[in-house]
């Protein structure tokens, strides 16, 4: 009795062929006559492998007919070729019949074509091929995992990206590659998306980054997708990883530049630049920051050291007393010599005996537990102001060419800056010269002023006429008005440098605004007239009592209006009022006079300056000086103009609480400052 393969039997309409002991044909059924073309006539009697000899089919089946006399079993495929010469790939079982002494007596066969099942399966071995080498030259990662968490498949960019070989971690789990802080979260988010209907996403949507595990302990940020597949009831996940520390590595340095110009430009203040530099150097790119500057004599003088651990300021205080010799062996003086940037990945203990100045010195280097350092100079427009030194104590961030280059943009930072506090610094010295310069000259130029004051005075009660006709009084009367031009210069000057320093005195009080206008009107009376100009007062029926200094605002006043009558032509016309804004009363000094251009507006209380430099009416004080005193009221002032129709000089003093009046005030009441 025959035993044949259950399943091929299974098969619909299976190709039955008996062949004698020889191999020739005996049975051939209508199966084999339309699959293969040949007809039970044409192939009975014949044996096998002969209908087409010199066919690579022929040779397959002459294989299979001897596999199956010596009693091997078929192979689970073999070529055929059909009477038209078209290859098929058939599934045999096989039974053969022997006699007793062993000698075969038939041979059964029963087959399957499966031509079409074999084309696809090598175009998908094309296609594993394919994809194989997609994922072995793909230089992100590429890992597949099976239900378990395990990988399955780790390309040559994992190999690249973890430093794990791939015959180290197949098989294994892909906690592998994750860092213990974040293996729980992920082995559930990985357990939620094979759950899922999702079949693709984004990984770290949902959740603060992504990150990595190298085979050396290193974590890095990373971006990745996943995706499933199921194949044969098992589900398959596939990561796309690709390692983002360059670009995080930027961004985070352009953010730690952009946070330097910012905290840097905040002050010019030198002490101050010198410890925000090296804060802001602990706080990103070291563990200890050194900063040493160059004096003008140019002696290195250890100014700053800070550490990121507050615990070991003692240790940074220790090297602020350390003094830098200049050409001697620290790192330090390197950098002031070579005027070079210095890198040293690795630090050993004989390196640091190098650099040391001496005992003391070696034993702080130890303390720091330097692993890496940078050393920068500090230059700026030619000249060598310092040197900055960085210093890692950390096992795991040695530094590298790409720190050194974030370095050097820091250096670039705080040298520019140093040297703007410097600048700065000397700029403030040369104005307290100047400005304790000008209190020597105006108090040593006011006692001969007033003995000549006094002996004019004395002139002009007392003195003969000349000959020429000219009493002595009016030459007193001319040399009292150079007097007090030369006193008002002086009290300008004084006044400039109070504003300077500490600011102006005010002595506050309530006041009319209409006795201030009352007040100011007359002290021009004679100039006006002298230029022939129209002088007018316009003043509301009521305005509230404002705080003011009268004298001050008088000098506001005087200044205003002295200008106004340097300006307008004769014929013209200056007009001061007054009006109430809220909790303000503005108060204004119009002219009618050539105006100002609107580019020089800006610059119209500023000290010393004219809009004609060659044609200067004074020093240049007056607008500066009422912008002080306003400004100390707690009030604004400004000026607007047209070219060709005259000027508006405006400022504000603050309301009174309490009491208003209707212009005129009654005795005033001093208010503290």
């Amino acid at each position: 009795m025959l035993n044949f393969d259950v399943k091929l039997l299974g098969e619909k309409d299976p190709l039955m062929i008996v062949l004698d002991g020889e191999g020739r044909v005996l049975l051939w059924n209508r199966a084999c006559s339309e699959l293969l073309g040949y007809e039970f006539e044409e192939v009975r009697g014949q044996k096998v492998g002969q209908m087409r000899p010199d066919s690579e089919g022929a040779e397959s089946t002459r294989r299979l007919l001897t596999q199956l006399l010596d009693g091997k079993p078929p192979p689970s495929e073999s070529l055929t070729l059909t009477k038209a010469g078209e290859r098929r790939w058939i599934a045999w079982s096989a039974q053969v019949s022997r006699l007793p002494d062993g000698t075969p007596e038939f041979i059964s066969l029963v087959g399957v074509d499966r031509t079409g099942t074999k084309l696809a399966e090598e175009a998908l071995r094309a296609s594993e091929a394919k994809f194989a080498g997609i994922v072995a030259l793909a230089s992100d990662a590429i890992i597949s995992m099976d239900g378990e968490q395990r990988i399955v498949i780790y390309n040559e960019g994992a190999e690249t990206i973890f430093g794990w070989r791939r015959d180290e971690v197949l098989g294994k789990p892909l906690d592998l590659l994750i860092p213990e802080g974040f293996r729980e979260i992920h082995r559930q988010h990985v357990r939620d998306f094979a759950a899922g209907t999702v079949k693709a996403r984004r990984m770290g949507n949902h959740h603060p980054g992504i990150f990595g595990l190298r085979k050396n302990g290193q974590e890095f940020p990373a971006e990745a997708a996943i995706s499933k597949l199921e194949v044969g009831g098992q589900v398959f996940l596939n990561v796309v990883l690709r390692d983002i520390t360059g670009r995080v590595r930027v961004e985070r340095d352009q953010r730690f530049l952009a946070e330097v110009g910012s905290v840097l430009a905040a002050t010019l203040d030198f002490q101050e630049v010198i410890t925000r530099i090296a804060q802001l150097a602990v706080h990103f790119l070291a563990d200890v920051c050194i900063v040493d500057l160059v004096e003008e004599e140019g002696q290195a003088r250890k100014r700053r050291v800070v550490h990121r651990d507050p615990a070991r300021m003692q240790l940074a205080a220790a090297f602020e007393q350390l003094s830098v010799e200049r050409g001697g062996p620290s790192v330090t003086s390197q950098v002031l010599e070579t005027r070079r940037p210095m890198l040293r990945s690795e630090v050993s203990a004989e390196f640091l005996q190098s650099v040391a100045q001496g005992p003391e010195h070696l034993e702080l280097l130890r303390q720091l537990h330097p692993t890496s350092f940078m050393g920068f100079p500090l230059l700026a427009r030619g000249r060598l102001l310092g040197a900055l030194l960085l210093v890692s104590s950390d096992p795991r961030c040695r530094y590298d060419p790409e720190d050194l280059r974030l370095g050097e943009e820091l250096a670039l930072r705080a040298a520019l800056t140093v040297d703007n506090a410097r600048l700065y610094r000397a700029a403030q010295k040369a104005i307290a010269a100047r400005d304790e310069v000008l209190s020597i000259v105006a108090h040593d130029l006011r006692n001969p002023l007033n003995a000549v004051g006094l002996a004019t005075a004395a002139l002009r009660r007392t003195g003969p006429q000349d000959g020429s006709g000219r009493t002595a009084r009016k030459t007193a009367e001319s040399i009292e008005r150079c007097i007090d031009q030369a006193n008002r210069l002086i009290e300008d000057l004084l006044d400039v440098t109070r504003i300077e320093k500490q600011g102006l005195h005010i002595e506050r009080a309530r006041v009319a605004p209409g006795e201030l206008l009352a007040e100011a009107a007359p002290l021009f009376t004679a100039a006006v007239s002298e230029a022939s100009l129209e002088l007018r007062t316009e003043l509301p029926e009521a305005l509230p009592l404002v705080l003011a200094d009268r004298d001050r605002i008088l000098q506001v006043f005087s200044n205003l209006l002295g200008n106004a009558v340097k300006f307008t032509p004769p014929g013209g016309r200056i007009r001061i009022g007054a009006e109430r804004l809220d909790d303000e009363v503005r108060f204004s000094v119009a002219d009618t006079g050539p105006g100002i251009a609107p580019m020089h507006l800006p610059r119209l209380f500023d000290r010393f300056w004219q809009e004609r430099p060659t044609d200067r009416r004074g020093a240049g004080l007056g607008l500066y000086i009422a912008k002080g005193i306003v400004e100390a009221h707690g009030g604004r002032i400004w000026a607007e103009s047209t070219p060709g129709r005259g000027t508006t000089f405006f400022f504000t003093l603050p309301v009174a609480p309490g009491l208003a009046h209707n212009g005129m005030a009654p005795a005033p009441m001093h208010a503290p400052c």
